[in-house]
């Protein structure tokens, strides 16, 4: 008979996307893995399998968790601009303090050669961010502040782009005015 866990899975897995998100699979090693969640490596191979399926676990786990999905309210008097540059400037602090970005986008980068498995969870969690994107837009379309011939679908793909490339300047190095003209232009769209 199997010994009962005596640790709690969920915060394991919050541990690991941690150590994931600042340092990447690749350079994840076991040993930082097992430390971060407090396992022994038996407890780690019994619960988790492997290094890679505690990964998908990670990501199945991060379109759940991640602030950005849970931050739009359901108030649709708010103006898209108002929510989309709040979210936006959320995503400047969190690239400049170096919280490790979005784990989509760093694994999208990170995977060179695509891993199917991951890159299936990539897009599920960019599908979600653009979703969530066209709700925000088209609750403003429908309240009359965003013109109706404006391709929502369109504006809400770029936003997507900009989302993960305002990352990716960020950890380049890019100062923030340079961030917040890229934001600031490309939530004009919604002129």
């Amino acid at each position: 008979m199997a010994r009962p866990r005596q640790f709690d899975e969920k915060e394991a897995v919050k541990k690991a996307l941690a150590v994931f998100r600042t340092q990447g699979y690749k350079a994840t090693s076991l040993a930082e893995l097992t430390k971060a969640m407090g396992l022994s490596r038996s407890s780690f191979y019994e619960t988790f399998g492997s290094k890679h399926e505690l990964f998908l676990t990670t990501l199945a786990s991060f379109d759940k968790t991640a602030a950005i999905y849970n931050f739009v309210e359901d108030d649709s008097s708010v103006p898209a601009k108002v929510i989309l540059a709040q979210i936006f400037a959320r995503v400047i602090v969190s690239a400049i303090e170096g919280q490790g970005g979005c784990m989509f986008g760093n694994c999208a980068v990170e995977f060179s050669k695509p891993d199917p498995q991951v890159m299936e969870q990539v897009k599920k969690g960019m599908h979600q961010l653009e979703g969530m994107f066209l709700t925000i837009i088209k609750a403003d379309q429908e309240n009359g502040n965003v013109d109706e011939a404006k391709d929502v679908k369109a504006i809400a793909s770029q936003l997507v782009a900009t989302f993960y490339g305002i990352q990716t300047m960020a950890k380049a190095g890019l100062g923030l005015d340079s961030l917040k003209h890229v934001i600031s232009q490309t939530l004009t769209q919604l002129d």
